[in-house]
């Protein structure tokens, strides 16, 4: 805003006592207030504005702003007579005021402003001028909201992806469960079907040789253990068929392997 002070210092006596020779510069000056990103009023002591840039004009809902009272004009949104008059007896160099003005609109909130008014004082022989500048603090607040927004996406993002970092942590795990289980399974079944397999080979020879055919009650023994040696067989089968990691409760609370759910169907 301070660059702006050396400009709007001489509008008053320029708009004037401006000549032909300087309608130019007046005209330059005007023009670089006019395109401030600042609303830019001139008051006298009185509070009557001088000038005021279209940014002011529009912050201020006024389609003229110049030759209006600004005392009067913002008395509704804000009451300024203690603190110009602090401004004009030299109590305060400089004063800002936040307020607030309505946008009119019903389903619309106001406008957030900030009031900074500088006392421009002249020779002995002129008079005062006030200088205020009138800036927008809407958009700091659409900045705050943009950044919670983003915040709160960001935050958002984080969590979906530490789930999806979950998941594959998950499955990873898995998936070496699943390999380990195949791996064990397979050196384990291989290494049971052999001596299974002679075993169910020695009861069928004996029943082929009529063996046990005088030996009523051991023959009953040999064929419950031919009866779960075979069952062990279809274990064996499932074992070495084992293509999912899938498990069901056990004793105490444990779990194992679930062999008929995790085996593949033939």
């Amino acid at each position: 805003m301070e660059r702006y002070y050396p400009i709007t210092n001489k509008i008053p006596t320029m708009n004037s006592n401006a000549n032909k020779n300087g309608m130019d510069n007046y005209n330059l000056c005007l023009a670089i207030l006019q395109q401030a990103p600042y609303g830019i009023i001139v008051c006298n002591e009185l509070g009557v504005i001088t000038f005021a840039n279209q940014l002011a004009n529009f912050l201020l809902q006024q389609n003229n702003l110049a030759g209006n009272n600004l005392l009067d004009t913002l008395q509704t949104e804000v009451n300024l007579q203690d603190a110009w008059e602090n401004l004009l007896t030299g109590s305060r160099n400089s004063i800002t005021i936040p307020f607030s003005i309505s946008s009119g609109q019903a389903n619309e909130g106001g406008h957030h402003l900030s009031f900074q008014a500088t006392l421009l004082k002249e020779t002995p022989d002129q008079k005062n001028h006030v200088l205020i500048f009138v800036e927008d603090l809407s958009l700091n607040e659409t900045l705050d909201a943009a950044d919670q927004h983003y915040t709160n996406s960001l935050e958002n993002l984080v969590d979906e992806k530490n789930k999806e970092l979950e998941f594959v942590q998950e499955q990873l795990i898995l998936i070496e469960k699943k390999a380990a289980m195949i791996e064990t399974a397979g050196a384990v079944a291989h290494e049971l079907r052999q001596p299974l397999t002679t075993i169910i080979g020695t009861i069928e020879l004996l029943e082929i040789d009529n063996t046990l055919e005088s030996l009523p009650q051991l023959s009953k023994r040999f064929k419950t253990i031919q009866k779960q040696c075979l069952r062990m067989a279809g274990i064996i089968t499932q074992m070495e068929q084992l293509v999912e990691y899938k498990t069901r409760p056990y004793v105490n609370g444990s779990l194992i392997v679930d062999l008929e759910e995790s085996s593949q169907k033939g």
